[in-house]
């Protein structure tokens, strides 16, 4: 499992809401966000190459 994988699972687990789900975008970027209950986004992000998966 990646490192951004491993850290989206770890939030999930103790039931932090999940604002953005993981993704990938076209341009490489994976990613996804929690927000906390201040309604600061803490948006995790590592970068691939476009099209890797």
């Amino acid at each position: 499992m990646a490192a951004l994988e491993a850290e989206h699972e770890r939030p999930r687990r103790e039931g932090v809401p999940i604002t953005l789900p993981l993704r990938q975008e076209p341009w490489g970027e994976r990613l996804f966000q929690v927000t906390d209950p201040n309604g600061v986004v803490v948006r995790l992000v590592a970068w691939a190459a476009p099209g890797t998966p």
